[in-house]
């Protein structure tokens, strides 16, 4: 009788776990669960040089390691969900350059940089992306694959599951490449049919130098929020420009250098990290929010020339950078706290 005894409370206790996981099941598809989700965002990264004009970026990893060039902002990138930069340049062994101006590229090692920064995906689509033929491109996706980092663009649709939810980003590259608005629709619809409910939308375009972003930027930004972009990211420039929130979604018009080898004593070294925490709820609907920073920061260490480590600014030099991003900002109807958060 005991031993039945004991047997019939563990079948009893077995039904009361099965009752509970049901009903959390249903609380889940309610929508009474959500998950928080951040992603740090940062521009143009050169992981390597032009030998033609200078040799600096690989005369600081010899004197240094592959963590140096992401210490001062591993703070952030650690602490966040994901990080995506634009990987602008090769990591690769050939020597067949390209007929243009500049042509970058890195030892295929060097991808461990952003594996020591705590990059875990970057955009390719870019117009240094084959700045050394097809045996450079190859090189280059082998290389972040090997180091764990995924990466978007030319078609290649990145997805990360974090916190059971699926993210997805997608890379487009407008310089001396035309792309269509059908082109770009057709891309977000794929990744949102593959049950992605983050989608990253990154653009290489603008002008080089200019801080304001041009129609054709405004219009495929749209485009993408309009076709299901939860975020809106965009490179090219070497400059800030502002930060626009359009129906309920942010699109950074330039991101600026970060770790940028392709240039030793850049003017302008101002720069920043947008950062954003997404609220996800279990029927994968993700609310528009203001949820949104600016973190300004500087791509080097010192003002007479570039240390390729950039930082966190703080004190005068953060509130100089926050006033510039402000002023962009709020020509396109955005602006921001003093500690960098979206006020809109």
């Amino acid at each position: 009788m005991r031993k039945w005894f004991g047997k019939g409370w563990i079948f009893v206790v077995l039904l009361v776990v099965m009752f509970l996981v049901s009903v959390r099941s249903v609380d889940a598809k309610s929508g009474d669960d959500a998950v928080s989700i951040t992603i740090s965002a940062a521009g143009d990264c050169t992981l390597g040089v032009d030998s033609r004009y200078n040799n600096q970026f690989n005369k600081y990893y010899k004197a240094n390691n592959a963590a140096y060039f992401f210490q001062k902002v591993k703070s952030v990138f650690s602490k966040d969900d994901l990080t995506i930069v634009n990987m602008e340049g090769t990591l690769t062994t050939s020597t067949k350059r390209a007929k243009k101006k500049f042509t970058f590229k890195g030892p295929t090692k060097y991808a461990n940089i952003l594996k020591k920064g705590s990059v875990e995906v970057v955009n390719i689509a870019n117009n240094h992306t084959k700045d050394f033929g097809n045996k450079g491109y190859t090189q280059t996706k082998k290389s972040l694959k090997k180091y764990g980092i995924a990466y978007s663009g030319n078609g290649t649709i990145a997805y990360k599951k974090v916190k059971g939810v699926k993210v997805a980003f997608v890379g487009f590259n407008t310089i001396n490449n035309k792309l269509s608005s059908s082109s770009v629709k057709r891309t977000i619809k794929k990744a949102r049919k593959k049950g992605a409910a983050i989608i990253i939308a990154s653009f290489h375009w603008g002008v080089e130098g200019s801080k304001k972003p041009n129609s054709t930027q405004k219009k495929l930004a749209h485009t993408a929020v309009n076709a299901g972009a939860t975020l809106v990211l965009g490179h090219h420039p070497h400059v800030l420009q502002g930060v626009e929130k359009y129906k309920g979604r942010y699109i950074v018009y330039s991101l600026g250098n970060f770790c940028f080898g392709g240039n030793r004593n850049p003017s302008d070294k101002d720069t920043m990290i947008f950062q954003q925490t997404f609220t996800v709820s279990a029927s994968g609907e993700v609310a528009k929010d203001k949820n949104a920073k600016v973190i300004p920061c500087s791509i080097s260490g010192k003002t007479t020339t570039n240390t390729f480590q950039p930082r966190v600014l703080s004190g005068s030099s953060k509130k100089r950078v926050m006033k510039k991003m402000n002023n962009m900002s709020r020509k396109l109807g955005l602006t921001f706290n003093s500690s960098g958060k979206a006020k809109k």
